[in-house]
């Protein structure tokens, strides 16, 4: 809604104006209509093809765009300035919405008014537009390199202070101290992850390693014919689980059973487990999509990453009055030193050490040996606490962007990945996995549902 302006008696000498008589710019208000247009008022739509220029005299408007399906401020234009940014007397669609921010006063002139004026003054006000744009330019490459310099400086020292808090864990016999007195992982499950460095390895070689341990054998048969699966016939060997299953599911299934004999069974440390092992289902199937060759590296990464945090308990249910010390603690630095410790490959314990990594720093910022697992394990995490319920704003992708990028991958939200990708692939599997993990998938995609009808009803 607009409301009709009483013209002033004194016309409002607008940038655009300078270079304008006193007479031609009378005569440019006499041609041309002042309105004043209440808060809210949609001036411009996105997908218009409208000829008018708004030369703001009063008051303000947003620019609003379209951003990962959110609707976002992009700039604040006040007295002085004009709307649209862009060609305005072009028959172009609007890429982006104006809506008055407050009550605005604007002197408006359409293409067809605009032309009745003379030469000489449409001339004047096209070079004072002119004029204004290229100072606008320039103060937005000034600024973009002021951010620049900022956003490095802060880079800089968000990178010494993450390092420089851990740096003298690995020299502290205290730290030490705790962590040698962890149980051990299996010798099963440390062999096998050793193994799946190995490129070359096989399902055949892992199952010569299974004949080879009789208790490995026996504890995977055991959980794959446990109540967890609802396969109709026993399972009788370790190939045959790796037919039903698949390679990456029995892996996870030793690697888990291993991690959970480490550590007590609490309802915390379950917790913990679990979510390592949805995030190791996710980040295998990210691996896949995205080619890498050693996805169930990934896997592992995934299985152990919280490892620090399940220590960090353990260490607090064992001195009760050392809890604050001990809360102080990094858990992926801590967890790195504990795989280090179990003589687990650098491959994982290096990437666990920079897992939080992505949600301050760019890639270029994490070891190159190592950038592509920690950006696997940091997306497939986003994608579990999406699908857990955690709306997208509320997640850390200062950098998602560009770690995108780090997986080639063409998505610029998380929210697309999972809807679009990851939510797909694991549905293809869900019969495979738990009970628990079926029951966290199906919710999550029931949370999806939710906030996409939401969205919808209040559009």
């Amino acid at each position: 809604m607009n409301v009709p302006f009483e013209q002033p008696r004194k016309p409002h000498r607008h940038p655009a104006f300078q270079g304008l008589t006193d007479k031609e710019l009378v005569s440019v208000y006499n041609t041309a209509s002042v309105k004043k247009f209440d808060t809210g008022h949609v001036l411009i739509r996105k997908g218009d093809t409208g000829t008018t220029l708004y030369l703001i005299l009063e008051g303000s408007a947003q620019i609003l765009k379209s951003l990962n399906g959110h609707v976002r401020q992009v700039a604040v234009r006040g007295p002085g300035d004009w709307l649209p940014e862009g060609p305005f007397f072009e028959q172009r669609q609007a890429t982006v919405s104006t809506v008055t921010l407050e009550p605005m006063t604007a002197l408006v002139l359409d293409e067809g008014t605009f032309n009745t004026l003379p030469s000489r003054i449409r001339l004047a006000i096209y070079k004072g537009l002119n004029d204004l744009s290229a100072q606008r330019i320039n103060d937005l490459i000034t600024k973009r390199l002021e951010l620049s310099d900022t956003n490095e400086y802060l880079i800089s020292h968000t990178a010494h202070f993450l390092h420089a808090r851990t740096d003298g864990y690995a020299r502290s016999d205290m730290i030490l101290s705790f962590l040698q007195s962890v149980p051990r992982l299996p010798m099963y499950a440390s062999r096998l992850a050793v193994m799946l460095m190995d490129e070359n390895v096989s399902t055949r070689k892992v199952a010569e390693l299974a004949k080879q341990d009789p208790s490995l054998v026996g504890a995977v048969l055991k959980r794959v014919n446990s109540a967890y699966y609802a396969f109709q016939s026993k399972v009788s060997d370790f190939q045959h689980a790796v037919l039903l299953l698949g390679f990456n599911q029995v892996y996870q299934l030793v690697m888990d059973m291993g991690i959970r004999n480490t550590m007590p069974k609490t309802p915390e440390f379950r917790e913990l487990q679990f979510q390592s092992m949805v995030v190791s289902l996710i980040g295998f199937e990210i691996s896949q999509l995205c080619n890498i060759k050693k996805a169930v590296v990934i896997s592992t990464i995934g299985l152990l990453h919280d490892i620090g945090k399940s220590v960090i308990l353990l260490l607090k249910r064992r001195h009760t009055k050392m809890s604050l010390l001990i809360d102080m603690l990094d858990h992926p630095k801590v967890g790195s030193l504990l795989l280090k410790e179990w003589n687990i490959p650098d491959a994982v314990s290096q990437s666990l050490q920079y897992q939080y990594y992505p949600e301050w720093l760019p890639p270029e910022r994490i070891p190159k040996e190592c950038r592509e697992n920690v950006t696997a394990l940091y997306i497939a995490h986003l994608c579990h606490d999406y699908l857990g319920g955690k709306n997208e704003n509320d997640l850390s992708t200062a950098f998602l962007g560009e770690y995108m990028d780090v997986l080639n991958r063409p998505e610029r939200s998380i929210v697309e990945l999972v809807q679009n990708t990851v939510l797909p692939a694991l549905n293809k599997k869900l019969n495979t996995f738990p009970e628990d993990v079926r029951h966290f998938l199906t919710r999550g995609a029931s949370h999806i549902v939710g906030k996409g009808q939401g969205d919808a009803a209040s559009m």
